[in-house]
């Protein structure tokens, strides 16, 4: 018996649960219900394992919003290195962009004391998670509140374009989705459409569904090829897609159609991710500094435990280019 059974039986959840049993502020309504189940079950709470967390804790929770991706998964493993490297162990805890599971991982974060937080999240998150908590997220930080590490977004958006122009394109594209609540994707396409407007470059802009609606984005892509097949067939074209994972739709989806790349599409992606450490990814990308980020973010959230440091801070690092087979 444990407070999971209590949390299931009460209709709450697991950190509700523990907030109770420590003391902490609960809802009448919550601690009715939880009191409730704990007397039907005849659960004893185990005291020990309470004054054991009280101590100093030394694990880290990691919040992501999928491990079906490269990059995810890439910077995961640099993640759990560089704590283990300050003797942390990390909690990961995948959310599927859920804001709801997003709130229960910070109510787990906060119950169980634990030393600290790095997430990537592109809800809004940060707003529930308590000041006193050390927080570091990657990528975006819409509060003001916390401290925030990235990949240069914009900056990889003009690569994304000169790389492409420097490869003999003519005209370019952007292939993105259709309803963007990242920062980093703005910043991304920003930066392209930047780049295209100062260098006088021909550029159009497409939107499909969100990568999470795979059978759509397969579709939308389909869709665009097919309706403007001969222009692309014969004109000197470069596709930036906000992501690896449109990349390789796009690519796909042109090789069903006969549709040559690089000869007719020149393709680079954004994300550079590795499934393994010595693949060499076929897209062409802008790649992130997987390693750099994971260390930077590791490194300020133990300085943030320790406190050794106070303010808040933005981190950009730099972006490379990856030259795979999808550019000339």
């Amino acid at each position: 018996m444990n407070i999971n059974d209590v949390a299931k039986a009460a209709g709450v959840s697991r950190g509700s649960v523990s907030n109770y049993l420590n003391n902490k502020n609960v809802s009448d309504q919550m601690k009715s219900k939880i009191e409730t189940a704990i007397k039907e079950l005849n659960y004893v709470p185990n005291s020990s394992a309470r004054d054991l967390r009280s101590k100093e804790s030394k694990f880290v929770v990691f919040i992501i919003p999928t491990v079906w991706s490269p990059f995810f998964s890439e910077l995961t493993y640099y993640i759990q290195n560089e704590l283990n490297s300050f003797g942390y162990k990390m909690i990961l805890c995948i959310s599927d962009s859920d804001f709801d599971k997003e709130k229960e991982y910070i109510e787990l974060a906060e119950s169980q004391k634990a030393a600290g937080i790095i997430s990537i999240s592109y809800s809004q998150m940060n707003d529930f998670v308590k000041p006193g908590m050390p927080l570091v997220s990657i990528e975006k930080e819409p509060t003001g509140r916390f401290s925030m590490v990235s990949a240069d977004n914009y900056e990889g958006g003009k690569l994304a374009a000169q790389k492409l122009i420097e490869k003999g394109a003519e005209n370019l594209i952007y292939i993105g989705e259709r309803v963007v609540y990242s920062d980093a994707m703005l910043s991304r396409k920003s930066g392209f459409i930047d780049y295209c407007s100062r260098n006088h470059v021909p550029y159009e802009i497409v939107e499909v569904a969100s990568i999470k609606d795979y059978e759509n984005v397969k579709k939308d892509i389909s869709s665009f090829l097919e309706t403007n097949y001969s222009r692309l067939i014969e004109g000197k074209i470069g596709c930036f897609t906000s992501t690896d994972d449109y990349g390789y739709l796009l690519l796909q989806a042109s090789n069903l159609l006969k549709i040559s790349i690089p000869e007719n599409i020149q393709i680079v992606g954004f994300d550079g991710g590795k499934r393994t450490i010595n693949e060499k990814p076929v897209i062409s990308s802008i790649r992130q500094p997987v390693d750099l980020m994971a260390r930077e973010s590791v490194q300020l959230l133990i300085k943030l435990i320790n406190k050794e440091v106070s303010e808040i801070s933005r981190i950009y690092l730099p972006i490379s280019f990856y030259e795979g087979e999808t550019t000339l």
